[in-house]
């Protein structure tokens, strides 16, 4: 008979429940960390997502007059074809100065007085002096015509034998010395004329007097200042106004050598003047002076404004574009040029063409109406104004109305 298997205790049938905390442990130590991380990622996903993204942004424009037809530009400055420092041609003591700076002057108009009184002395004398040379041309003249009678007399007793030929000659020589005084006393009569022509011209130095129309620029002496008579090489010396003629107003450009080749006399060109940035002016070119300056190797082109503007000063800095060809007549009139922006601005979808416009830091989409093509620009029929910042190649997928954006730095 078989035996029996042999029966395992109770006790030895336990379940150990003393590994499974440590296997919970060690899956709980992995857990913990995996969630805090997707919580980062999450949350800085997030704030991608609303993070202002940057755009390049580009400024709707109006176009410059004759930006077509430019063959080159150039810097300068407004200078007038007169301009001149006025100083006495004598030395003196200024007494008075009858005008002020920014006052118009007529050519001829009294500027300036000297201390006359030396002048005035010295034609005193002058006429003085012809007063007793006249007076001594009369008596020569006398003597003279009294040693030809004598002459005459004397040669007819001689004829009759009535005198000898000794006297005679003696009569003929006292008669010559007569006659060569009195041509001594017309010589002095004539240095005496002349002595009292220049006290009165040096008379007339003392009033010193405007060359030509003008106006005053700068006043540079006053009344108590002793003058030279003439200026220095970069100074004032002796000058008391500087005149300037403000209508033969030019601008003088310089050019570089190597593009004089490109500009003839009487080619046409506009003038921008930097104190009204918003205005073109018709000129042309009047001279290219026939000198190069070698320590920046460029030339000085005179260009002449086709009307002087009025408000147009000296020394105002200046933009000259050279043109291939004369300008249309509507060329300068700013209603007849539409706005401009970069082609890549603009955005195609079923609302119509647009522009993504920044304002105060925020998108706003603005439906526009496009003209014509050119370059790299689009002109605007109807659009934002000049000056209005628009994104250029804008993407669709992070753009949206009313979304706060940064500008990239430099844009714009």
């Amino acid at each position: 008979m078989a035996e029996a298997p042999a029966q395992t205790p109770l006790s030895t049938l336990r379940i150990d429940r003393s590994a499974a905390p440590l296997k919970r442990h060690r899956r709980m130590r992995w857990l913990i960390p995996t969630v805090l991380l997707l919580a980062v990622l999450t949350l800085l996903g997030v704030s991608l997502s609303r993070r202002a993204p940057t755009v390049h942004v580009a400024e709707v424009r109006e176009p410059l007059p004759g930006e077509q037809q430019t063959e080159l530009s150039a810097a300068g400055y407004v200078d007038s074809r007169r301009r001149s420092v006025i100083a006495p041609q004598i030395p003196g003591l200024l007494v008075d100065v009858t005008v002020e700076e920014g006052e118009p002057v007529k050519q001829g108009q009294v500027i300036a007085r000297l201390d006359d009184r030396d002048a005035r002395v010295a034609l005193d004398r002058a006429e003085a002096e012809v007063l007793a040379a006249q007076a001594q041309l009369a008596a020569s003249r006398a003597q003279a015509q009294n040693a030809r009678r004598t002459t005459e007399r004397t040669r007819n007793l001689a004829k009759q034998g009535v005198i000898p030929s000794a006297e005679l000659l003696d009569v003929e020589t006292a008669g010559s010395a007569s006659q060569e005084e009195l041509n001594a006393a017309s010589a002095r009569l004539g240095v005496a004329v002349r002595v009292r022509e220049g006290a009165r011209l040096q008379l007339s130095h003392t009033v010193v007097r405007a060359p030509f129309d003008g106006v005053v620029a700068r006043k540079l002496a006053d009344e108590g200042a002793m003058l030279a008579p003439a200026a220095l090489e970069g100074t004032d010396l002796g000058g008391i106004i500087e005149l300037v003629d403000l209508d033969a107003l030019e601008v003088e450009a310089e050019v570089s050598e190597e593009q004089l080749s490109r500009i003839q006399p009487g080619q046409p060109a506009l003038i921008f003047l930097d104190a009204f940035p918003d205005r073109a002016f018709s000129a042309s070119v009047a001279t290219v002076r026939p000198a190069i300056d070698r320590s920046k190797a460029t030339a000085t082109v005179m260009v002449r404004f086709q009307s002087v503007p009025k408000g147009a000063l000296p020394d105002m800095g200046a933009k000259v574009s050279f043109l291939r060809e004369p300008l249309p007549p509507d060329a300068l009139d700013a209603k007849a040029r539409s706005s401009r922006v970069p082609s890549s601005a603009v955005v195609q979808d079923g609302g119509g063409p647009a522009v993504w416009v920044v304002k105060d830091g925020r998108l706003a989409r603005q439906p526009v109406r496009l003209g014509a093509r050119v370059g790299e620009e689009v002109s605007l029929v109807e659009g934002p104004p000049a000056g209005t910042q628009v994104v250029v190649a804008p993407d669709s997928r992070r753009l949206r109305e009313g979304r706060r954006v940064k500008v990239e730095a430099g844009s714009g």
